[in-house]
Formats: structure tokens, sequence, C-alpha cells
């Protein structure tokens, strides 16, 4: 029965390694033709980190297709040799017997999750920093630090992508490399071409005046198309990331729903990992099959489970959904019926 156990795992995590890497490798590929123009005039070599560092994002995507591919091949593989009705006659218990495999796919459910949260995010600024679309402005949370395109330096305490808009706005002026002036702002959108401030106080240095006003525009100061392209996506922030920024858009009044849909996905996709695994141990013991039949059927369940799951996501991203519910709904229900079906295994 150990043996057994030790063989199973082995078959499981060749099989895993093998899908999850051919797959990721492809989609890094892909990826890296698409931004090919952008990574223009460097070498070999950055080409390859480019593939390196968007590897684990689609490692992440990729999971619960190899995890499921995974489990039914080796299982159905032992079942096609009735190795399990060998197994069941000696008294042997076929829950158990499968055991090591569920416990795998826990783990990888939380490898799933540390990936998400912390390699890949990290990974995806840094190739996005090398596709020359980050490095001119600090954004952390929310706050964006930014050089204008008449040399100012300007914050933006809060700035929300969805409505173009800022709450608390500095814009610190410079003339001969000196700070000439400081302008406060309440808060700040994008009217037309130009920014409009509300509720301005402008420091003037120069001239050692304080000027308060209830509306000012500034031209030439930065689009918002700009701010959107370089400020981090929900790709590249951790959990506690997105958290932080969704609280402090919700303390200013602001409500991105994308953003709350976003931060319960993150938690809820790794979870399939796990009950991908007792799916496929329940429907391959139900019926034995071989490695096509293995191949086809994780792709047609991996397939509907990402179409109904992407579905549902933007079901909340277009209010029609809860954030919440979203996110969660899918996975849960997924998860249930896995579980209904893994127990109804007969020893």
């Amino acid at each position: 029965m150990k043996l057994l156990k030790r063989l199973y795992l082995k078959e499981f995590l060749t099989a895993f390694a093998v899908v999850v890497l051919g797959l990721s490798v492809m989609l890094s590929c892909f990826d890296l033709i698409n931004a090919m123009d952008k990574l223009k005039g460097k070498g070999a070599g950055s080409l390859v980190l480019y593939a390196v560092l968007v590897m684990p994002q689609y490692i992440v995507y990729t999971m619960p297709m190899a995890v499921l591919f995974a489990a039914l091949f080796t299982v159905g593989h032992a079942g096609k040799n009735k190795e399990t009705v060998a197994v069941m006659a000696a008294g042997g218990r076929m829950r158990a017997l499968f055991m090591p495999l569920a416990f795998t796919g826990a783990l990888l459910t939380l490898a799933s999750f540390g990936l998400s949260q912390f390699t890949a995010p990290a990974a995806m600024r840094k190739a996005k920093a090398m596709t020359g679309n980050s490095g001119v402005m600090v954004f952390q949370e929310g706050t964006i630090w930014v050089r204008a395109d008449d040399g100012s330096l300007v914050r933006f305490s809060l700035y929300s992508r969805e409505l173009g808009s800022a709450k608390k706005v500095d814009i610190f002026q410079f003339k001969n490399g000196m700070l000439s002036g400081r302008i406060e702002a309440e808060g700040a959108k994008y009217e037309g071409d130009h920014w409009v401030l509300k509720n301005v106080m402008l420091y003037d240095f120069l001239h050692s005046k304080t000027v308060r006003s209830a509306r000012m525009e500034v031209p030439g100061l930065i689009k918002p198309q700009f701010l959107d392209r370089q400020m981090l996506t929900a790709d590249e922030m951790g959990i506690t990331e997105l958290y932080r920024y969704s609280k402090r858009l919700r303390e200013a009044g602001i409500r991105s729903i994308k953003l709350d849909v976003d931060m319960n996905s993150r938690l809820a996709y790794p979870i399939v990992n796990f009950f991908m695994v007792l799916f496929a141990i329940a429907i391959s013991l139900r019926r034995g099959m071989g490695g096509l039949a293995a191949a086809s059927l994780g792709m047609a369940v991996s397939l509907f489970y990402w179409l109904i799951y992407t579905f549902s996501l933007s079901l909340g991203y277009s209010g029609l959904l809860p954030p919440f519910a979203a996110a969660w709904t899918i996975p849960l229900s997924f998860a249930v019926f896995s579980l209904r079906l893994f127990m109804k295994i007969k020893d």
C-alpha cells in the first residue's frame, strides 16, 4: 500500500510539472512576442529574463488545469490497469490510497496562494519596468508621485483610475532649480484636455504671498492615460496592497467595484487546486480512463470552469453581482460538488 502511494504521488507530481511548466512557458512566450516591440534593442538575456518574470503569473493561472489533468491521469491509469480492483480485493480503501494526492493538492493550493500574493506581483512589476511602462513615477496604495510635463513634481494622494479623478493633489513648482511655489487642492478631475483643481491654495514662495481659489485649471500637467498605463494593476499588487488601496478609496467615498472583485478573486482562485484533485479522484474511480480520455476530460472541465468563473467575475465588474458573490460563488460551488463526490467513493 505504501509503495503504491509513493508510486502514484510520483506519477502525479511528474504529470503536474510537465503540464504546468509546458503551459506556462508557452504562455510566457506569447507574452514575450506581444511585448517584443517594447523590448527592441535589448539582448537575448533580457528577453529570456522577461519571459521568466511573467511566468509565475501564468503558473498560478494554469495550476488548476495541471492539477486536474495530473490527478485524472494518475488515478485513471491505476484504474485502467485494475490496480484499484486489486487493492479493494485485498481490503484496501480507495480514499486512503489516494489521500497523498489530496494532501499534495492542499499544498499546491498554499503554493498557488504564495505565488499569487508575493512572487508574481513582484515579478510582474520588474517585467513592466523592462517594457518602459514604469520607473518615472512612484505608486503606493493609491498615492502617486510623478514628474509633470512642465517639470513640476506632483503628488496625487489618492488616484482613481475608473473615475479619472484624485483626492488631495499637491504640485511643487520649480524655477532655476529652486522651489518657487506649491499648489494644494482638495480634489482634481481631468476635464477636456487639462486638470481642474478644486478648493485650491497657492503658495507663491518667490513673492511671499498666498492665494485661495475654489477652482483652478492646470494645462500641461499630465494626462490620465499616462497614469493609467503606468500605475500598478491588480496583478502587480499583493493582497495587502490591494486591501489598503481599496480601504483608502472607501474612506475617501470612492468605491472601486473592479478592485473589490479582483481582491476577492485573488483569495478565491487558489482554493480550486485542492478540489480539482478531489474531483479527479472521484470521477476517475467511477469510470476508468486512459491517458487520452483523461486529457480530454481535464481540458473540458478546466475550460468550462474557466468560462463560468470568468463570466461570474464579469457580472461582478458590471455591478450585477456583489464582489464577494462574483468571486466566490463558482469556487465554493465546485468545492461542495467535488467534496460530495469524493465522500461518495465506495471503499
